[in-house]
């Protein structure tokens, strides 16, 4: 039996995203009818100090369940655009800064040299960045100045001044077979282009 690819397995992995989020939103309720249960308590009314802890704990479970629902409503969304190209960069940009060297050791820029659209099912648009952003931001090395283009002709293209790994070129190559049907996407030593086609 030959192995799984590394891909295969992450684009199995979101078939199995919706019960993670089930199982997820159904934790999240039972701690939250706990909490306000704990709230409702007389002795915990007359305890400021013991109210105010259980009402910040129910304060962040409800923020947490917002993130959940966003994130959710994100891997479903069906709608096709059209998506602002550097809007769409920022926002990737932004949920893998959670990955903290990437946020404070790498220098990003954004230029758009013109106001660009892409016409895309959402969720389509979202795992082409999510997977080429996951091979790029996270093998940048430090001190790198990552710069990337926005520009006509549906291109993204991607620079970068210090050297990554080769593998990293390997990983990008085989995506682009992957995502062949939604855009012509080219790597080579510090560059990466992402062109979307017209439909």
């Amino acid at each position: 039996m030959k192995e799984i690819s590394p891909f295969c397995r992450r684009i199995a992995l979101g078939g199995l995203l919706q019960g993670y989020f089930h199982n997820l939103r159904g934790t999240i309720q039972g701690i939250s009818l706990e909490l306000q249960m704990l709230l409702m308590k007389k002795e915990n009314c007359e305890n400021p100090e013991a109210y105010e802890k259980v009402n910040k704990a129910f304060t962040l479970l409800q923020k947490l369940q917002n993130q959940i629902d966003t994130a959710f409503d994100d891997i479903y969304n069906e709608k096709t655009g059209p998506w602002d190209l550097k809007k769409f960069v920022e926002k990737e940009i932004l949920f893998w800064e959670a990955f903290l060297p990437f946020k404070h050791k790498v220098k990003k820029e954004i230029i758009e040299e013109e106001k660009v659209f892409v016409e895309l099912p959402y969720n389509l648009l979202r795992g082409l960045f999510c997977n080429l952003c996951q091979e790029l931001f996270l093998n940048l090395k430090e001190n790198t100045t990552l710069k990337i283009f926005i520009k006509k002709d549906k291109r993204v293209e991607f620079f970068w001044d210090k050297e990554i790994d080769s593998s990293v070129y390997e990983n990008v190559k085989k995506l682009a077979q992957i995502f062949k049907k939604l855009a012509n996407i080219v790597v080579d030593k510090g560059f990466l282009s992402i062109q979307f086609f017209k439909i």
